[in-house]
């Protein structure tokens, strides 16, 4: 079961949380699951199941105060007598005080699904005064120092040449925060206690403009409004750390995979169109080091995961191995880099539409983004090199328990065969293709499942 931000077992989803059957007053009772399956022999059988309060529950505003008490964060809603409540739905506390009126609805607290628009991953305060040394104030800094000089650095004062988007836009008259900035590495010499730290997260701020998606509840304070209990909240901020260091941070946006059934015909004989591409966009907080994606291979018996590259230099165009490899391609061909030769500094994204036979086949339950400054690829279908540094760099956890230079995410979107004229009978979603529903994964494993059954096919 895929929900916004998790990912549960059906009990897990039917058991748990205040919005299951005769399950605490508080939350609004319906919600929306969406079924991907097939008819088979007169039946319907899933094989892909998302569900949400509402998909398309979101919203936008600038945040006009911060309720330090509750952890709330209070967004404009043309209504200044009421505004918006967003209250971070964090079981662990990972990104504020730990709170959660149902877990399943949750933030991913192992990526930072709370984050500025480079990924950066941000936070509340969990003290009444603002002061938290997880969220500390100074990852914020303000536009003018005593010495009334600008004190946001940008990529000229980072020492590293602007990218295709140009330099970082200036302070505008009568702002407080810095709304775009450069950090220093965290072991820059000239780093002062009063700096900015990329190993902890950056608070928001009142006049930060947010865009949120979450679930709705009834507040359990009579007489209080409803609020929105958000798994993913994103923040109208740059914040960039130094270019070709750790840590640096990423999210991912919107993405989808093909299926890559190779046949040109459908397994009930009619004629099909297969997409054998992959669509993603991500943000990092690095415009220099190109980001890699990986497919996360599951062993079906053990559950143990290796990693499948599939941003080589045929996908991307990227990095050109006949050119010689440039210093910034750090020994690898392929990879992303259009945070540094497009319009967005912060954004990386890849639309290949025609993979190289056989890349995307079997696609997997989950992909990784990683910076290339973090794990190198291996220009090898194997990727035993990389496997061992993600499990090394998983160890090491920075901004309250994330781990740096990644974002590990849930694919959404399977991109299925279609039929070629309508009026054939429909063509059958191939989730024989998909590995974790054919042979499941970690059978043998604690937590592990075996095979779908019965096949949606």
């Amino acid at each position: 079961m895929q929900m916004p931000a998790n990912t549960l077992t059906w009990a897990e989803f039917v058991k748990g949380g205040s919005l299951a059957l005769n399950k605490g007053p508080t939350s609004y009772p319906s919600f929306e699951i969406h079924v991907v399956g097939n008819t088979v022999s007169n039946k319907q059988i899933a094989g892909l199941i998302f569900v949400s309060q509402q998909a398309a529950n979101a919203g936008s505003g600038v945040i006009t105060r911060i309720d330090f008490t509750n952890g709330n964060l209070e967004v404009d809603s043309g209504n200044p007598s009421q505004p918006t409540i967003i209250q971070i739905n964090d079981p662990n506390g990972r990104f504020g005080r730990a709170q959660s009126p149902d877990p399943r609805f949750s933030v991913d607290d192992a990526n930072p699904t709370i984050h500025a628009a480079t990924g950066y991953p941000m936070c509340v305060p969990r003290s009444i005064s603002g002061e938290d040394a997880l969220c500390p104030q100074k990852n914020r800094p303000k536009v003018v120092t005593p010495t009334t000089t600008n004190n946001c650095r940008n990529f000229s004062q980072a020492g590293v040449t602007p990218p295709v988007s140009g330099e970082l836009s200036p302070p505008v008259t009568g702002q407080t925060y810095c709304s775009q900035y450069v950090m220093k590495r965290f072991s820059d010499a000239s780093r002062t206690a009063t700096d900015p730290d990329p190993t902890q997260q950056a608070p928001f701020e009142v006049g930060d403009f947010i865009s949120y998606s979450g679930t709705l509840f009834k507040s359990t304070t009579s007489g209080a409004p409803d609020f929105i209990s958000a798994h993913t909240i994103e923040a109208n901020v740059g914040i960039y750390t130094q270019p070709g260091t750790q840590p640096s941070y990423l999210s991912i946006g919107e993405f989808g995979i093909g299926t890559a059934d190779p046949a040109a015909t459908a397994i009930n004989g009619v004629a099909q169109e297969t997409q054998d591409r992959l669509v993603l966009e991500a943000s990092t907080t690095d415009i220099k080091t190109p980001v890699d994606i990986y497919l996360i291979d599951v062993n079906p018996s053990t559950g143990v995961q290796t990693n499948r590259w599939v941003t080589p230099f045929e996908m991307t165009g990227e990095c050109d191995p006949a050119l010689g490899l440039a210093a910034s391609c750090l020994g690898a061909s392929g990879g992303i880099t259009t945070q540094n030769v497009g319009p967005q500094p912060q954004r990386a994204r890849i639309r290949a539409t025609k993979a190289p036979t056989g890349l995307l086949s079997q696609p997997t339950r989950t992909l990784r983004v990683v910076a290339r400054s973090l794990c190198v690829p291996q220009q090898t279908a194997s990727q035993t090199v990389v496997d061992s540094c993600i499990q090394n760099a998983s160890r090491l956890t920075v901004a309250n328990g994330l781990v740096a230079g990644q974002y590990v995410a849930p694919v959404f979107e399977f991109i299925f065969p279609e039929g070629v004229k309508p009026g054939d009978p429909v063509v059958p979603n191939d989730f024989w293709h998909l590995p974790f529903i054919r042979n499941g994964e970690g059978a043998n494993s604690p937590g592990g499942v075996g095979p779908l059954a019965p096949t949606p096919w």
